[in-house]
């Protein structure tokens, strides 16, 4: 079996870049990277999680070609399990859409709604297990109260401090489905960026019910941060995503927004890392002159901690306080850009949020077991949200 560096867990096996090449290549080379894959595969065993998320979109290329196979019998029944949970989800979620809409709530949604429904055009080629709504941060509260009267419910309840420093919050109903409700795009996003979010969104419709989305090119900035990140499921479908953006017939990104983006927020390094990868390995659409400006983009300090932060296996993230503790004050710093001078109090508040601390001598003591446990080499658990 393929294995990869912890460091890159974001990025795809050689037997997973096959995979998803076959699925997302047309012709000779689908087909190619189909047969060495296929070849490769152990069809009795098990399908690590990663690659078994891409097999619906698999089927539908390879049923495009018009692939013969014995194994396309198995596939396709993987594709119309996929096909019927995102109609149950969508069917279900629209109702939760239109609760909040008739409250006088906007909504948006991420992710793989948006995904499935106005760019890959198939409600059956990118599976998911919940939807990501994303609503004005002013109206969270209001949400987040109206979801809990409907039976809607989180181990964590929504605080002040949430809404200020965190992005979204997880919520459950009695049934177990999962309801991700985000008051800010991702993690750290500067409240701007959430105005640019919403001023750039078009519409999108999900069984019968209106909502907006974002543009493909916040789109595909969004697929890139969360994709070039750890997660115990390997992210290889962000790569499909951003694929299956950039090569969009109907669909044009505006590079010189999605540059500009990056540098507001401080996450050259991410979209560098995202798009230099799709560069060398899959040959999207992108201009050469777009690939020349972003390789060349700078990158700063707290960037870097950052991003090997992000891309470590969170699983033994507590074995690096010093990498979390920079990691959170970056994210700190892009919510607070163009400061001209650093909020040490709000920091403070910050890291309480963080860390679970009740005041800041609660803080203290959390931090002083950290430093003792990082000498004896038995790190100290903090939650990171």
């Amino acid at each position: 079996m393929n294995t990869i560096k912890p460091a890159d867990f974001y990025l795809a096996t050689p037997n997973q870049e096959l995979l998803l090449k076959a699925a997302l290549f047309s012709g000779e080379d689908a087909l190619e990277a189909w047969s060495k894959w296929r070849d490769a595969v152990d069809w009795e065993g098990h399908f690590e999680p990663g690659s078994f998320r891409l097999l619906p979109l698999l089927y539908n290329n390879l049923h495009k070609h018009g692939v013969d196979d014995s194994a396309m019998g198995k596939l396709k029944g993987i594709y119309r399990q996929a096909w019927s949970k995102n109609q149950t989800l969508f069917h279900e979620m629209a109702k939760v859409i239109e609760f909040l809409q008739n409250a006088g709530i906007k909504t948006m949604l991420l992710k793989g709604a948006s995904l499935s429904l106005l760019y890959y055009k198939n409600n059956g080629s990118r599976p998911m297990a919940d939807i990501d709504v994303l609503v004005p941060l002013k109206q969270a509260r209001l949400a987040d109260e109206l979801l809990q009267k409907a039976g809607w419910t989180s181990p964590f309840p929504l605080t002040e401090l949430d809404l200020i420093y965190g992005h979204a919050i997880q919520l459950h109903n009695r049934l177990d489905k999962e309801f991700d409700l985000h008051w800010r795009p991702f993690n750290g996003c500067q409240d701007e960026y959430e105005k640019d979010f919403w001023d750039g969104a078009i519409p999108v419709k999900m069984a019968n019910v209106d909502s907006m989305s974002p543009n493909p090119t916040d789109m595909l900035f969004h697929v890139i941060i969360h994709g070039v990140a750890w997660n115990p499921v390997p992210p290889i479908r962000w790569i499909a995503d951003a694929i299956t953006l950039i090569n969009s017939d109907d669909f044009t990104i505006d590079w010189q927004r999605l540059i500009n983006t990056a540098q507001k927020h401080h996450l050259n390094l991410r979209l560098k890392k995202g798009l230099q990868y799709l560069h060398d390995n899959f040959h999207p659409l992108i201009p050469p002159s777009v690939m020349k400006t972003i390789i060349n983009l700078p990158v700063y300090y707290l960037e870097k901690i950052e991003y090997r932060f992000m891309i470590g296996n969170r699983d033994n993230v507590s074995s690096s306080p010093f990498a979390a503790f920079c990691c959170h004050l970056c994210r700190f710093r892009r919510l607070n850009t163009g400061k001209s001078i650093f909020p040490v109090f709000k920091f403070s508040r910050s890291l309480q949020w963080r860390m679970n601390a009740r005041n800041n001598y609660d803080l203290f003591y959390k931090g002083f077991r950290i430093a003792v446990n990082m000498l004896l080499s038995s790190p100290f658990q903090v939650r990171h949200r």
